[in-house]
């Protein structure tokens, strides 16, 4: 069994121009990114997928290989998709991670519960963990994805808008989550996955793995007790450089990923 970490970063963001190599804390945000994953256990390769060479420019100077997709991938997924199909993980015992390539504050650990989630049992095909919501303002707050569970820790439903209501939830029964932007597939499915057509939802709500939802593939998940912190807007920089004035990975572990 093979493991290979895709993290697709491109500049054309709507929302936020040129943002893989914003500067926090003086490293581009690619390259935290790309060495929190060195830091996961177990991991065989990992890869920038990319399409300008402003970006691989980039990461050819913090030392990250570059794969070079298409311009015209109109969802993250279908990126890495592309990347692992180049790189030859294709197979059902192969492994392929997607950190996505905002998450400059990933926890290398949710890397690997991620994984572990495909891997326990053989006929699991992809896997994207939660988190609970600890920030209210999170709620209404488009850019963060929330996330419905099932009793047996599967995805049920991926939105941008406050899920559950809680209008009538008199004995605040309600925990909300969120999306963790880690996804973990089996080579072979990643490369269906690509091939299936978007979905109205997805559409909707722009949000990719709602293609597996709506077509009755299960996504296994489960809640992970570590937080992450996604740079959607300018506005999340100076929060994510803030966590990294006591994040546990930050500094030294960068250098010991090098090589």
């Amino acid at each position: 069994m093979r493991t290979l970490i895709v993290i697709p970063a491109r500049l054309g963001s709507w929302r936020f121009p040129d943002k893989p190599l914003t500067m926090i804390a003086g490293i581009p945000m690619i390259e935290h990114v790309y060495r929190r994953s060195m830091l996961a256990s177990d991991v065989d390769e990992v890869v920038m997928a990319i399409c300008e060479d402003k970006v691989k420019n980039a990461c050819m100077a913090f030392g990250a290989r570059a794969v070079m997709t298409r311009t015209d991938h109109e969802t993250a997924t279908d990126r890495v998709a592309e990347a692992a199909e180049i790189l030859g993980y294709v197979e059902q015992e192969d492994i392929v991670i997607n950190v996505q390539g905002d998450e400059p504050v990933v926890p290398p650990p949710v890397i690997e519960m991620t994984r572990a989630r495909v891997t326990e049992r053989s006929d699991v095909r992809c896997a994207n963990m939660v988190e609970v919501i600890t920030d209210v303002s999170d709620l209404n707050n488009h850019h963060r994805i929330k996330a419905v569970i099932s009793l047996n820790n599967r995805l049920l439903y991926l939105t941008r808008q406050a899920v559950p209501a809680a209008v009538f939830d008199i004995k605040k029964r309600a925990v909300f989550y969120r999306q963790t932007c880690v996804m973990a597939f089996r080579g072979d499915f990643l490369q269906q996955f690509s091939r299936l057509p978007r979905t109205a939802l997805e559409l909707i709500e722009g949000i990719d793995m709602l293609r597996l939802i709506e077509n009755d593939i299960p996504i296994a998940s489960g809640i992970s007790p570590h937080l992450t912190q996604p740079v959607d807007t300018p506005e999340d920089v100076p929060r994510v450089e803030e966590i990294l004035k006591t994040d546990r990975w930050f500094g030294e572990h960068y250098r010991n990923s090098k090589g």
